[in-house]
C-alpha cells in the first residue's frame, strides 16, 4: 500500500504552493511537477572505489534493551536498503550494484565495528549503518469543524526514529563522514470514522519501517547527488492558443510549448506578455539553461510587474549556483 507521506520538508512545497497561490490569485494557471537534481552536502567521491552497505545489528538486550519496534535490527536493514536505492538513483551509479550485508556485531565502539566489517570484505568503500531507533505510535483527536460545528477526528500515525551512519575508507582506515539523523514522520487525516482512517495509515510496525527506509535515504543524499521533486507553475491566459501550450506542458511537450508561448511574448497586452515570457522561464529551467531563464524573467518584468518574478528568480539564481556544484559532483561519482 502506499501512503501519504508528510515530513519537515513537506513544509517547503507547502510555502511553494503558498506562494504560487499568492503570485497568481486572479489569474489562470497549472502546476506541474518537476524532477529536479541537487547537490550533496557532505559529497564523497565514489571514482574508482567499490562501495558497500553495511547494516550492523545487534542481538536482543546487548545494548541493554529489550526486543522492541524501537531497537528491531530490522530498522538498521531498512535504512540500508533506503541508502542503496537512494544512490543507485544516480544515472553514473545505476549499473554498479551496490551491495548490501547484514553484520551481526558484538563490538562496543565505532572503531572496533569498523574493524571487524574491514576483515570480512573486499569492498574498499564501508557506509555503515548502526544504531537505528524508531519509535512509532498513533493518535486519534476529536475536534468540531468551525464551519458546520460538526465532530470529526484527526487521526495519524507517527514514526520519530534517530539513526547512525559512517563511511569508512579501508584503504587509508579512516572515517570520512559521520552523522547521525533525527526526524519524525507523519502520516494523517480528518475523517467522521476514526477506526476507518487508521486503518488506511500505516500500522505502528509499517511506519516504523518506513520511517528507517527514509533514514537511509535522506543519508544518501549527504553523500551524492539525489532527484527532488518539485512544484512549479505556468500561467495560462485565456487565448485558445495558450490552452494547447498548457496541454504541451503538462505532457512534457515543452518544445511545443515554447512555440507559442514565445510568440505570446510580444503580444500587445503587456500581462499577456510578461505571463508568455515567465512562462518561457519555466520551460528554459526544465532544458537546464538557468542563464537563459533568467534573461526571460527579466523580460518579463519589463513587460509587466508580476509579483511571482521576484520568488522565481531567486529559486533560479540557486539552481545556476548549484549547477557548478554539481557539475564536480557528477564528475567525481
Amino acid at each position: 500500500m502506499t501512503y501519504d507521506l508528510r515530513l519537515k520538508t513537506k513544509i517547503i512545497t507547502l510555502f511553494f504552493l503558498l506562494w504560487a497561490s499568492v503570485a497568481v490569485a486572479a489569474d489562470d494557471y497549472r502546476l506541474v511537477s518537476l524532477q529536479v537534481m541537487k547537490p550533496a552536502k557532505q559529497p564523497v567521491s565514489f571514482t574508482g572505489r567499490s562501495p558497500a552497505i553495511y547494516a550492523v545489528l545487534y542481538a536482543t538486550g546487548t545494548r541493554g534493551e529489550t526486543h522492541t519496534f524501537r531497537n528491531d535490527s530490522l530498522h538498521a536493514v531498512a535504512a540500508a536498503i533506503g541508502v542503496k536505492e537512494t544512490l543507485e538513483e544516480i544515472e553514473s551509479l545505476a549499473d554498479y550494484d551496490v551491495p548490501v550485508y547484514n553484520f551481526y556485531s558484538f563490538c562496543t565502539d565505532t572503531v572496533s565495528c569498523a574493524d571487524s566489517v574491514e576483515a570480512i570484505t573486499e569492498n574498499d568503500l564501508l557506509i555503515i549503518v548502526k544504531n537505528v531507533t524508531v519509535t512509532p505510535f498513533q493518535r486519534v483527536e476529536k475536534r468540531v469543524s468551525e464551519l458546520s460545528y460538526d465532530n470529526y477526528f484527526n487521526v495519524g500515525s507517527y514514526a520519530v526514529y534517530t539513526a547512525s551512519f559512517e563511511v569508512y575508507d579501508t584503504i587509508t582506515r579512516t572515517f570520512s563522514h559521520r552523522e547521525t539523523l533525527s526526524d519524525t514522520l507523519v502520516w494523517d487525516k480528518n475523517a467522521l470514522n476514526a477506526t476507518e482512517a487508521l486503518s488506511e495509515l500505516p500500522s505502528t510496525a509499517e511506519a516504523a519501517q518506513l520511517a528507517a527506509a527514509e533514514a537511509g535515504k535522506l543519508y544518501a543524499r549527504r553523500l551524492a547527488p539525489y532527484w527532488l521533486t518539485v512544484q512549479r507553475f505556468f500561467y495560462v491566459p485565456s487565448y485558445k492558443n495558450m490552452e494547447q501550450a498548457a496541454a504541451h506542458a503538462e505532457n512534457a511537450e515543452w518544445s511545443e510549448a515554447m512555440k507559442i508561448w514565445e510568440q505570446y511574448a510580444g503580444h500587445n497586452n503587456r500581462k499577456t506578455a510578461a505571463q508568455a515570457a515567465f512562462n518561457m522561464a519555466l520551460a528554459c529551467e526544465v532544458n537546464g539553461d538557468y542563464e537563459l531563464s533568467l534573461e526571460w524573467l527579466q523580460y518579463a518584468e519589463k513587460s509587466y510587474p508580476i509579483s511571482a518574478i521576484a520568488g522565481y528568480r531567486a529559486v533560479l539564481q540557486r539552481r545556476l549556483n548549484e549547477s557548478a556544484i554539481l557539475e564536480k559532483q557528477l564528475q567525481d561519482l
